[in-house]
Order: C-alpha cells, then structure tokens, then sequence
C-alpha cells in the first residue's frame, strides 16, 4: 500500500509562469506603503524584476 502511496506522488515536475503585479486602487483611496497606481513588478521564471528608480514595499504584498 505504501508503495503505491509513494509512486502517485512521484512526480516533482513543476511550470514556472511569467507574473505582473500592479498596484491597483479604487478612485480616493488611500494606498499605504509610498506605493502609486501603476507601480508593479515582474517575476519571469525565478527572477524578480522592478522598473528603473522604483521600488516596492514588501508590506504591501502582505495586504
């Protein structure tokens, strides 16, 4: 039985997907962190991309 368990699970293949992330905020909302509308970053496949003299606030992710 466990042997069976083991072989479905055998398979560790993965896709990795190109990712935008983009400040988006409603109209007269208040957006924390020094982020502005439009602000984003890019993961393509492991690695992470900001545009030129941007940053952006690892806090915001966790909102």
């Amino acid at each position: 039985m466990m042997s069976q368990i083991l072989s479905d699970h055998s398979d560790d293949s993965f896709q990795l997907y190109d990712l935008r992330v983009e400040v988006v905020c409603p109209p007269n909302e208040r957006i924390l962190c020094g982020a502005k509308p439009g602000d984003y970053f890019t993961l393509q496949g492991e690695m992470l991309y900001l545009p030129p003299g941007q940053g952006f606030s690892i806090y915001s992710l966790g909102e």
